[in-house]
C-alpha cells in the first residue's frame, strides 16, 4: 500500500473519478496525469504503474461507464419473465438512451468514448461481444419459441445491429444527440421485429 494509505484499487478508482471530473470541467484534452497524481497525493511514478499514459486513464473512464451498460444488457437478457422480443427491444432502447444521455450531459466524456470506439480499443471490442452474446441469446430464444423465423442466429444479430446502427453507433448518436429520436427508434424496431417474424 502506498504511503497515502490508499490501496491500488483505491488509487485506480479515485484517478478515474478525478479524471472524469476534470474532463467534464476542462475537456478531455486538458487532462494530465501529473495533475491527477497531485490530486491523489501520489507521485506520477505511482500513477504510471496503473495508467501508463493519458490514453489509458481516459480509456478507464469510458470502460467504467460501459461496464455499467454491459451489466444492464446482461440483466435484460437474463430476465426470462418477459418475451425475448420484448427484451431485445428494451436492450436497444437502453443502449440508445445511455449514449444519447452521455452526449447531452457529458459531451467531453462522450468524445473520449467515441475516440476509443473509433480505435476499436479492447474494452470496446469486449462491450460489443457482450452486446452480440445478449442479442444472440435472445434471437435463439425467439426462434425456439416460434416467435422468429428459423435462421442463422449470428447472421440475424448482425442484421439487427446494422439496422439499428443509426441509434447506437457512437458517431451517429453524437450527430443526432440533441434530437429526440426515440419515436423513430421504436418505429425502426417495429419494422425490424416484424421482418424477423415474417421472414
Amino acid at each position: 500500500m502506498p504511503r497515502t494509505g490508499l490501496s491500488a484499487q483505491q488509487i485506480r478508482d479515485r484517478a478515474v473519478a478525478f479524471a472524469a471530473e476534470r474532463m467534464r470541467k476542462d475537456g478531455f484534452d486538458r487532462v494530465r496525469l501529473v495533475d491527477v497524481a497531485r490530486e491523489l497525493g501520489v507521485s506520477h511514478v505511482v500513477l504510471y504503474k496503473h495508467f501508463p499514459d493519458k490514453a489509458a486513464l481516459l480509456d478507464a473512464v469510458s470502460a467504467r461507464w460501459l461496464a455499467g451498460i454491459d451489466g444492464t444488457i446482461e440483466r435484460i437478457a437474463a430476465d426470462t419473465s418477459r418475451s425475448p422480443l420484448d427484451r431485445l427491444r428494451e436492450l436497444f432502447v437502453v443502449v440508445h438512451r445511455a449514449k444519447r444521455d452521455r452526449v447531452r450531459a457529458e459531451p467531453e466524456l462522450y468524445r473520449a468514448f467515441d475516440a476509443a470506439s473509433e480505435a476499436a480499443k479492447p474494452f470496446i471490442v469486449a462491450h460489443m461481444a457482450v452486446m452480440h452474446a445478449a442479442l444472440e441469446g435472445l434471437v435463439r430464444e425467439a426462434i425456439a419459441a416460434g416467435a422468429v423465423r428459423e435462421g442463422d442466429p449470428a447472421a440475424l444479430v448482425q442484421t439487427l445491429i446494422d439496422a439499428m446502427s443509426a441509434f447506437t453507433h457512437p458517431k451517429l448518436v453524437a450527430v443526432y444527440g440533441q434530437v429526440d429520436r426515440e419515436a423513430d427508434l421504436h418505429r425502426m424496431l417495429d419494422v425490424v421485429i416484424a421482418g424477423l417474424r415474417a421472414g
